[in-house]
């Protein structure tokens, strides 16, 4: 946002314990689910930026 993004582009969704890349039956595993993933994508219509 403070580079210029539109907020209103901008999504955030929490998957919270539905969606674990590990066990959470060791610290380990436990320490790979404490994670933030960035998900960028293109838009379909893509117009210049001005």
């Amino acid at each position: 946002v403070k580079m210029g993004i539109d907020p209103s582009r901008l999504s955030a969704v929490g998957y919270g314990e539905f969606r674990p890349v590990a066990s959470n039956d060791t610290p380990e595993g436990r320490a790979k689910n404490r994670r933030v993933e960035i998900l960028v994508l293109k838009r379909k219509n893509r117009r210049e930026m001005r």
